[in-house]
């Protein structure tokens, strides 16, 4: 979902929070409204109300991993659309596809570079006349006569 002001919302949830500031910073500083939490058990609760385009999501965080959290975000049907980037240290391959058994959209290892990110971001939100007809598809054209 995008603010009043054309960006669009992506809430990264880290318990690490000099890496979530990090985040942040990069992505507001490319064009997104981007905020961080480090709580897991209120990150739900958050995705629901705000509705993000994206959510950027470790793995190992305490009480509920990330891994839980994207089962959840996509099995709920008012946030099941929400596009889901794992990002983590956990290298093992187990890891990787039950992330993507959960409905991740994506997987990056950390750490990465910047653009890796970024670049991910970008490939999972909608291409811009896809946006721009699902603005307009209900809009009636009118001809002078």
């Amino acid at each position: 979902m995008k603010t009043k002001n054309g960006k669009y919302n992506i809430l990264i949830i880290d318990d690490n929070k000099e890496l979530a500031e990090l985040i942040q910073l990069l992505l507001n500083q490319n064009g997104f409204n981007a905020k961080y939490i480090t709580d897991s058990m209120e990150a739900f609760e958050k995705i629901k109300k705000d509705k993000p385009s994206i959510v950027i999501l470790d793995i190992v965080m305490p009480v509920m991993d990330g891994l839980r959290l994207c089962g959840k975000i996509k099995s709920t049907p008012g946030t099941a659309k929400t596009k889901v980037i794992i990002y983590s240290g956990k290298k093992y391959e187990s890891d990787r596809r039950r992330a993507f058994n959960l409905g991740a959209d994506a997987f990056i290892l950390k750490p990465t570079r910047a653009h890796i990110l970024l670049n991910k971001v970008k490939e999972l939100l909608p291409p811009v006349h896809e946006e721009i007809y699902q603005n307009y598809e209900n809009a009636i054209l009118f001809q002078d006569t």
